[in-house]
């Protein structure tokens, strides 16, 4: 049989004790703990017993400012934020450097298959002029010549020359080389059989250097002695001297 008793009152009730802290093994009292104090001002700090409440001000959430942009300072002193602009290149501007470079390689190739060609006959016919600028300057170790017109009057004075002292008279081309992108260099012997009614023959070494252009036309040529050992160097220039061991080698 179950017995009901009546509800006691919570308020009648002793009240249960907190139970006390137990201090630390040092005897001495805390310096800073005696210096905290109860600050209710913003960003004080509020030490009572165990509890320890920091408050930090926040302005720009106080008063609804935007965050502020991310690195916007620079990491190293003197530096500058912002990156470098960029070179930029435009299609047509490599469109046109290709078609500029692509020109040159087909007119050197062309200049140096129009010299292999032509230069073996400089004697019999006039070579192609095509692959010269009309401001074509022509030198010897002494003499320089330039337009392309001068150009054109030492080779017809060549051929006049070759015609009237020579029976036959030829160039053999010894090599043909490019030491840098734009120079192609020919090295030959000029061979001569005079006419005399005795047997005689005459020849010489030298070089040519033409310096092309950025378009590949050939703006100089220049011409030199090589063989230390041919009877007749070039005293007065190439063109003169030519022209004289011409002479010579006919009489």
């Amino acid at each position: 049989m179950a017995l009901l008793l009546p509800l006691t009152d919570a308020t009648s009730l002793p009240a249960a004790k907190a139970p006390i802290p137990r201090r630390t093994s040092s005897s001495s009292p805390d310096p800073g703990r005696s210096s905290r104090r109860s600050a209710c001002a913003r960003g004080g700090v509020k030490d009572e017993g165990k509890e320890r409440v920091i408050r930090v001000s926040d302005p720009l959430r106080e008063r609804g400012l935007p965050p502020p942009p991310l690195l916007s300072v620079p990491l190293i002193a003197g530096a500058s934020s912002a990156s470098p602009p960029s070179r930029s290149v435009t299609p047509q501007q490599q469109t046109d450097d290709g078609d500029e470079r692509h020109s040159y390689y087909v007119n050197m190739g062309y200049a140096i298959r129009t010299l292999r060609e032509d230069f073996p006959d400089t004697f019999q016919r006039e070579p192609n002029f095509g692959i010269f600028r009309d401001d074509i300057v022509f030198k010897d170790p002494l003499n320089t010549f330039a337009g392309i017109d001068n150009y054109k009057r030492i080779f017809w004075a060549l051929r006049l020359s070759g015609r009237i002292f020579f029976r036959a008279i030829w160039i053999n081309i010894v090599s043909i080389w490019q030491p840098v992108e734009n120079v192609i260099m020919i090295r030959w012997i000029v061979h001569g059989i005079p006419r005399v009614p005795w047997e005689s023959q005459g020849r010489f070494d030298g070089t040519s250097e033409y310096k092309l252009d950025k378009n590949g036309k050939i703006y100089e040529h220049r011409v030199d002695n090589v063989a230390p050992n041919t009877p007749t160097k070039f005293q007065n220039g190439f063109s003169n001297d030519l022209q004289n061991l011409l002479s010579n080698m006919g009489t």
